[in-house]
């Protein structure tokens, strides 16, 4: 590909910028954890030579699976060649110009630790991060170390690399430290194959041959010593002074490294390891053979032929594919360099020719030693320790609970089982294999899963233009049709014939003459009608007339239409037109945006309706800029937090253990939308917290449960920022689609489990692209009242004028009819004082608030009169049915309780309460809150708090909610205070009572207490492979007491180690043992008082 320039401060890289450079050559050099950079060149006559500036952004290409990284130019060099060369830097160098807060300190595993430095980071960008490294550590930011925030990643001592290790992947804004970045190729470097040239350099620079070592402590205090003063360090060294490595005779002479060994020796008030010649001498040989002390450093250049981009690899390319720290096989017998093991530490990558130029191979290490500060190189060698130090203490295996094993290492040559599995770690991709009894049999690698999606995005590729030749062709063939047609004319000129057959349409004017001849100013109201006639809308027959002498003149176009109705632009439009008319004359829908009435003529009726209409360019999303108008999703399961404030929604869910789609549901101001059309979905959204699953929005029926757009903006892979990334999502109508009426609204933003996302600024527009953010146009006449319409219907013996607000609900009308019957139907009817009723009697009424002052007689007999509203200081009832009480509070008389209704409270003012169920189970159950005395460890509370939860055999009704008898079950809870302190007391009762999960491994504790023998057990079930066991191997029980320890089979322990010490008694009366070991056994039968 050929890089693409951008402005010095772009950060969306969403466009094609100021356009591509035409590069004649173009590569970027990556270093292992280390160096990033592009070189490229360009004619010093090209037009955007005069463009080129500093600090301007490039995105170009890295590697065959490294794409479209961003690059900022550092240097431009123009000289008497007529080339311009253009340097620059990935933009992750931006962070050696990018400080950090003092002293912030981090401990835990690398990912924790680049989080860390993630929030202490000081400047203008902000970098993503991510590691798969557990090893833990700890460590402090200090700025007199670490001049940068580069720095801090690796490079100097306390770095996060040094401390860590492994190997980094700079992916735009995205740091991720990886255990092992690259992986073991499927290819081979051959000499004869496609090894171009080959360079072998081996250096003893920094090499030693032999270690010097010592350790240094402090002896203990002579006894007897009371002085303040503290001995001497002693410093121990060995007889010999040094040992050899068994690379030393590849040298003429010794080469020797002075190393302390002092930290090697662990001291504390228990014990004190001290330092002698034979373990110093022990630890130095370790250290050699560890460290591969006095083995010469070898790096070695390759320029190669890239085999992958070449035709008679064309179907397999992906085998000879390497990358960035992949460990590949190179065989040049020719210069002595046969290795099956080398991991590439340097690579260039040809962007222009998308091929690799070459490769370099070196030591692990070398690389980060090129960019670390001098006096620091050794430093790799402690990380490498401590990284196997890591990988050593890790099992090698785990067992299933088939008892299988599970290897995470590679697996020794011992016999396995049918059934155990090893999962092998290949740089990005992971395989797995299964023993099937003679070999390991590979049944998944994540990378044949990569090679299947470039496959596939190849052939959609492919069909892609495939479909674009043929669609050529189709509109070639449209337009032949239409010319040989002859009938078609183009747009304009059909709409001005369609226009003209219906204003000479005598059936529209007698319609419009005979509806306005019986109505009031009808002379008036006809004209203008007509007028909007005149310019707007066609008759359904006119239009109907001209298409069927179409179809009779272009019976060929008809046959082709059905094949390129999409393609063709021409008949698109005619396809539109044809809608708009025949939605204006035929339907209820809204005809131009700019019009504030509308005609709908039929034999029978003749309406105008006056509303505001929603605009196709218009954000159709109600309110969302504050988003008020929403419906929370699952917002009260546990852990979950979905709020909206200052116009930022947030859905936060944490501790879900299924999934609970918690989100939010916001209303769209159009309620179908059409076949045909297309419309874009936008939005802002930072991911605040892990996701564990995915984050979607989805519009929807939910009343039918469909959908008419899904998409996933974010899994469980998306880094956690807080920089506000852009959604935006695209979908086209293959049919009409309704909403439909439901309690929660179209447009559905969701969490699936576990996550914390804010949204935004959303948008839906109808069109292929939302554009910059803007509320809708009719937020604002939507704030105050929901009665937008107004719609006037006349008949032959009727006449009514409705008010209907968004969704079509009549508000409040009026209707006259014929037979003399009158219809008045609102909300709040206002009749004057003026106003006289002949003859006034009400058999029948409805009254929503009565004032008791103009009531002065009579009986009101509750069977025939609905009272809507009663404002009334005391109401006295017998039975009050079918009733709902909303809001305020329910009391007792005795003002014992009370339920408050607003906040959702249920108080009681007694030292006594209950909720209780009695009905014909063999059992009562309830729930008492009561004063009760508790006698605690440190003192007695005749006014304690007691909760009971239970259930209680004994129905008797005396009997139903005690807790002291034994048919009672359940849990007790005591709270108190006397003396100056307080206590508490829970208590589980029950015959028996089980503690256990409900998940694959149900296996329960078994307190069991109703043996009637006098003994209690706790009893592990044993149930489905369980094991039982008190304690962990991190997490100990600190003592246990007790008589008896029983082995299986009833041994008693005790016993046992008591006949134990028997013996060695007996063989130390009768001589068996003497002297000091005879001393040592009397010793201990003293202490434990043998005779």
């Amino acid at each position: 590909m050929r890089p693409i320039l951008f402005n010095k401060n772009e950060t969306a890289f969403d466009t094609y910028g100021l356009g591509e450079l035409n590069v004649t050559k173009g590569t970027v050099t990556r270093e292992r954890n280390g160096n990033y950079t592009l070189y490229s060149e360009i004619p010093a006559n090209d037009p955007m030579v005069a463009t080129l500036e500093k600090e301007m952004k490039l995105k170009a290409d890295a590697g065959l699976r490294t794409k479209n990284q961003t690059f900022e130019i550092s240097r431009i060099v123009k000289d008497s060649s007529n080339i311009v060369k253009i340097y620059g830097q990935h933009i992750s160098h931006k962070l050696e110009y990018m400080g950090l807060v003092n002293g912030r300190v981090f401990s835990g595993s690398a990912f924790t630790a680049l989080a860390i430095w993630h929030n202490a980071t000081i400047g203008d960008l902000r970098f993503d991060v991510w590691s798969d490294i557990q090893t833990t550590g700890k460590g402090v930011f200090d700025i007199s170390k670490m001049e940068n925030a580069r720095q801090a990643l690796g490079g100097v001592e306390g770095s996060i690399l040094d401390i860590y290790g492994g190997e980094y992947e700079f992916d735009n804004m995205t740091v991720r430290l990886h255990k092992q970045l690259g992986r073991t190729a499927p290819t081979v470097l051959e000499y004869g194959r496609n090894i171009l040239s080959a360079e072998l350099d081996e250096t003893i620079e920094s090499a030693y041959t032999s270690v010097l070592p010592f350790a240094t402590y402090t002896p203990d205090k002579p006894e007897g010593d009371t002085s303040d003063s503290q001995p001497d360090p002693v410093t121990v060294t060995l007889p010999e002074n040094y040992v050899d490595s068994k690379y030393k005779a590849l040298y003429a002479h010794r080469r020797i490294k002075v190393v302390d060994f002092s930290s090697e020796f662990k001291s504390d008030s228990k014990s004190k390891d001290i330092p002698t010649p034979d373990k110093l001498r022990k630890i130095a040989n370790d250290y050699m053979e560890r460290n591969e002390i006095g083995k010469p450093k070898i790096n070695i250049k390759i320029e190669y032929a890239d085999l992958a981009r070449t035709l008679d690899y064309a179907d397999r390319g992906w085998i000879e594919e390497v990358e960035l720290c992949d460990i590949v096989p190179v065989y040049y017998p020719q210069i002595g360099l046969t290795d099956e093991t080398l991991k590439i530490t340097t690579i260039t990558y040809d962007f222009v020719n998308e091929r690799n130029e070459s490769v370099e191979f070196g030591d692990i290490g070398t690389n980060v030693r090129a960019t670390m500060q001098s006096g620091l190189a050794g430093r790799v060698d402690d990380i490498a320790k401590a990284q196997q130090d890591f990988e050593n203490s890790l099992p090698d295996y785990l067992l299933n609970a088939q008892g299988n094993k599970v290897w995470y290492n590679r697996p020794d040559d011992k016999e396995h089982k049918i059934g155990d599995i090893w999962f092998e770690k290949n740089g990005l991709y992971d395989r797995m294999y299964v023993w099937n009894g003679s070999q390991w049999e590979k049944r998944i690698d994540t990378e044949d899963v990569d090679k299947i999606k470039k496959e596939v995005d190849k052939q959609l590729e492919q069909a892609k233009q495939s479909t674009a030749i043929e669609i050529e062709k189709a509109n070639a063939k449209a337009q032949e049709a239409l010319i040989k047609a002859g009938t078609i004319p183009d747009t304009a000129t059909l709409s001005d014939q369609i226009k003209t057959l219906i204003l000479n349409s005598p059936d529209l004017s007698r319609k419009v003459t005979e509806t306005f001849n019986n109505a009031d100013n009808g002379d008036t109201i006809y004209s203008k009608v007509y007028s909007k006639v005149a310019k707007n809308f066609a008759s359904r027959d006119q239009f109907e007339n001209i298409d069927r002498e179409q179809n009779r003149q272009g019976s060929d176009l008809l046959s082709l239409s059905k094949k390129i109705e999409t393609q063709t632009v021409e008949f698109n439009k005619l396809t539109e037109s044809n809608k708009l008319y025949e939605r204006i004359l035929g339907t209820s829908e809204t005809g131009a945006p700019d019009k504030l009435s509308r005609l709908v003529m039929s034999s029978d009726i003749f309406q105008t309706e006056v509303g505001k209409y929603v605009t196709s360019d218009n954000n159709l999303i109600v309110n969302s800029e504050t988003m008020d108008q929403h419906v929370l999703v699952n917002e009260n399961r546990p852990g979950v937090n979905v709020s909206v404030s200052d116009g930022i929604f947030t859905i936060k869910a944490q501790g879900a253990t299924s999934y609970n789609w918690s989100g939010f549901t916001l209303p769209i101001y159009v309620r179908k939308i059409y076949r045909g059309e297309t419309y874009s979905v936008g939005f802002k959204y930072r991911v605040r917290g892990a996701i564990d699953h995915d984050f979607n929005v989805i519009i929807k029926n939910h009343v039918l449960n469909r959908e008419a757009f899904v998409a996933t903006a974010a899994r469980s892979n998306t880094p956690v920022s807080d920089e506000w990334k852009e959604f935006q999502g695209t979908f086209y109508m293959s049919s009409d689609f309704e909403f439909g009426n439901h309690r929660n609204l179209p447009f559905y933003v969701y969490v699936t489990k576990n996550g914390w996302v804010e949204i935004k600024e959303i948008m839906l527009v109808r069109g292929s692209r939302t554009g910059p953010y803007k509320p809708s146009q009719f937020d604002d006449a939507f704030k105050e009242t929901k009665a937008v319409r107004t719609q006037m219907s006349l008949l032959a013996g009727s006449w009514a004028v409705k008010n209907l607000n968004s969704n079509g609900d009549v508000l409040n009308s009026i209707n006259v009819l014929a037979d003399g019957n009158n219809r008045i139907d609102g909300r709040l009817t206002h009749i004057t004082g003026q106003t006289k009723i002949d003859n006034a009697v009400i058999k029948d009424g409805m009254i929503a608030n009565l004032n008791a002052d103009k009531i002065t007689g009579g009986t009101i007999d509750a069977s025939q009169v609905n009272v809507i509203n009663v404002n009334a200081g005391n109401v006295l009832a017998g039975t009050l049915t079918g009733m709902t009480v909303r809001g305020g509070r329910i009391e007792g008389l005795n003002g014992k309780m009370y339920i408050d209704l607003q906040n959702s409270q249920y108080n009681v003012l007694n030292n006594e309460a209950t909720i209780r169920r009695i009905d014909d189970t063999n059992s009562s159950q309830f729930i008492k809150l009561t004063k009760s005395g508790f006698i605690a460890e440190r003192f007695r509370d005749s006014n304690a708090a007691l909760m009971v939860l239970g259930t209680n055999h004994n129905k008797d009704p005396k009997e139903v909610e005690r807790h002291d008898n034994e048919t009672f079950a359940g849990i007790r809870l005591w709270s108190g205070k006397g003396n100056g302190t307080e206590e508490s007391l829970t208590e589980f009762v029950g015959d028996r009572v089980l503690i256990y999960n409900n998940g694959r491994y149900r296996s329960p504790w078994n307190f069991h207490g109703n043996t009637n023998d006098g003994n209690a057990y706790l009893i592990p079930m044993n149930q489905n492979n369980v094991k039982h066991y008190i304690g962990r191997g991190d997490f100990f029980v600190e003592g246990i007491y007790s008589r008896h320890f029983y082995m299986s089979g009833g041994r008693d322990i005790g016993q046992y180690l008591w006949d134990l010490l028997t013996c060695f008694g007996i063989m130390k009366r009768y001589g068996q043992i003497s002297g000091s070991a005879g001393g040592h056994v009397q010793g201990v039968l003293d202490k434990y008082g043998f005779k």
